[in-house]
């Protein structure tokens, strides 16, 4: 079960309490950020901030979230003495702003892939018409298992992550059809843009070295193995450099 600290919902002229609703299938956008550490420690705030609000302005909301938003809302929901390594969610449609924190899982070592033909619809962006990928979340061990998506024989991405193949040192990103996280968009910075763009297809993946999943609810996880194709990694270098330069971010 989730382990929920807290839910609240605002109007969003007002900001006036109202009961909580999670506004999933209205039309809106959300995000989840990492919050770590003591109070209003949240891990790379300012590119979610920067792909949420392009979001609300592709859906026609007229809202813009801000760093002192969060903290205020923060102020009054977070215990500014406890130790956290929690998700915040935050969902936006054209009347209600929902927060929610939860326990951020703890990721288990064996981690599986599970391949499943499916795209997003407005896939660059996270948007709150999410049913089918709830179903999706809900069928799967989150800890252990990721299912990921492919269309036309393409792989696109994680249900909640970005997905990296490394081949003989060297690593791909699929082309397009996926949501340009905020953690792919950091590391990206940091390796100074040698992530090769390409169609990935099963023939690809099967050749791969080692097979990583970016996010900020699962940071660096490595797949351990995808029965569907027989696939088995065959070492975590690369996983072990990325997940340094990842795990950088909760010491500063």
């Amino acid at each position: 079960m989730v382990n929920i600290l807290f839910k609240k919902s605002y109007q969003l002229k007002t900001f006036q309490v109202i009961p909580y609703k999670d506004l999933w299938n209205t039309k809106g956008v959300f995000t989840t950020i990492r919050v770590y550490g003591k109070f209003n420690r949240y891990i790379l705030l300012e590119q979610h901030l920067v792909n949420f609000n392009n979001s609300l302005s592709y859906f026609s909301i007229n809202f813009q979230l801000t760093p002192e938003l969060i903290i205020n809302i923060s102020n009054k929901l977070f215990n500014k003495h406890f130790f956290y390594d929690h998700l915040l969610r935050i969902a936006v449609n054209n009347n209600i702003i929902s927060f929610s924190l939860r326990k951020r899982p703890l990721i288990k070592k064996i981690f599986k892939g599970i391949l499943v033909s499916y795209k997003r619809s407005n896939a660059k962006h996270k948007h709150l018409r999410y049913n089918k990928v709830l179903q999706y979340i809900n069928s799967i061990k989150a800890n252990s298992e990721e299912i990921i998506f492919m269309k036309n024989n393409y792989i696109l991405e994680g249900c909640t992550t970005n997905i990296l193949c490394v081949k003989n040192k060297k690593i791909y990103s699929p082309k397009s059809g996926f949501y340009y996280g905020t953690t792919l968009f950091f590391l990206k910075k940091k390796l100074k843009d040698i992530i090769i763009k390409k169609n990935i297809t099963k023939i690809f993946l099967k050749q791969c070295d080692e097979i990583l999943l970016i996010g900020s609810g699962k940071g660096v996880v490595s797949i351990n193995h995808i029965p569907q194709i027989m696939w088995h990694k065959k070492g975590n270098s690369m996983f072990n450099h990325l997940n340094r330069i990842y795990n950088s971010l909760m010491s500063k």
